[in-house]
């Protein structure tokens, strides 16, 4: 660009100091390199905005870019099915409401209110009366492990079975359930009798010493959903048409350095509406 002007420069400067017919050459000449000039200047413009609209395009398609909302949030129940309410039990007494191969004591604790059940080692506990499960339902309640680290207790269960007695720590008539491995500190599985299903995952229980984790579970037909927290660690067909439902939970066969898993605030709900 800079001979250019440098040419059409010299051309005027020549064109000043040169008889008429060359001037009219150098007048073709300045032209022509006038024109050479101005095509180079719009080459030059078109190729800067071409680069601004590709940029700016790369801009918009970012801006644009698909943002991906889980919609697998819990939807608790709006109308109370079933609720167990330790505050009304005595200090150091088993619950009425619940049965067990072994025994449990209600206690208070520090850094959470209420009141609680200290599972024993090795015990699995039941609801003494039959609830009539509807369709759609959903459960919960509260685990709190008391300990130095998660792993000094071994594994913890909950799930439901397909009759109500209690003869041993985990249920032969079970339909399906949920095993937290403390032990491991990372690890769960969820598996099914009835359907021969038997699932495994990551999730992070090693934060949980001396923490509360809420645990729901939303059934709708066959279907079951099992959030930890916010976390869904479960999504499938768990029942299988097995319309006999008993929740049970079953605390760890092992418990060291003084270890122990509370459980507490449970109910049931149903939805008064479809959503």
């Amino acid at each position: 660009m800079k001979f250019l002007y440098r040419l059409l420069i010299f051309g005027g400067v020549m064109l000043v100091s040169i008889p008429s017919t060359q001037a009219q050459i150098f007048k073709k000449l300045k032209d022509k390199i006038a024109g050479e000039a101005e095509k180079a200047v719009d080459r030059q413009l078109n190729k800067n905005s071409k680069n601004k609209g590709i940029a700016e395009e790369d801009c918009s398609t970012n801006s644009n870019r698909i943002q991906i909302e889980e919609n697998g949030m819990f939807i608790p129940g709006d109308s109370l099915v079933y609720a167990t309410n330790f505050d009304r039990m005595a200090n150091g007494s088993m619950p009425d409401q619940w049965k067990t191969t072994g025994s449990g004591s209600v206690v208070k604790i520090s850094r959470f209110s209420g009141k609680w059940l200290n599972m024993s080692e090795r015990t699995s506990y039941k609801l003494k009366r039959t609830i009539d499960y509807p369709d759609r339902f959903t459960v919960e309640f509260d685990l709190i492990i008391a300990a130095d680290k998660v792993n000094d207790l071994s594994s913890l269960f909950f799930g439901f079975t397909k009759d109500n007695s209690l003869s041993r720590w985990i249920s032969n008539s079970s339909i399906w359930h949920a095993q937290l491995q403390y032990m491991n500190s990372k690890d769960f599985v969820v598996s099914s009798k009835v359907r021969d299903l038997y699932r495994n995952g990551s999730f992070d229980l090693g934060v949980y010493a001396n923490q509360k984790m809420h645990v729901s579970i939303a059934v709708d037909g066959d279907r079951v959903k099992i959030y930890l927290d916010d976390t869904k660690i479960a999504d499938s067909d768990l029942f299988r048409g097995q319309r006999f439902k008993h929740f049970f939970i079953s605390s760890p066969l092992r418990s060291d350095n003084g270890a122990s898993a509370l459980f507490g605030n449970f109910k049931i709900n149903t939805y008064s509406e479809d959503f």
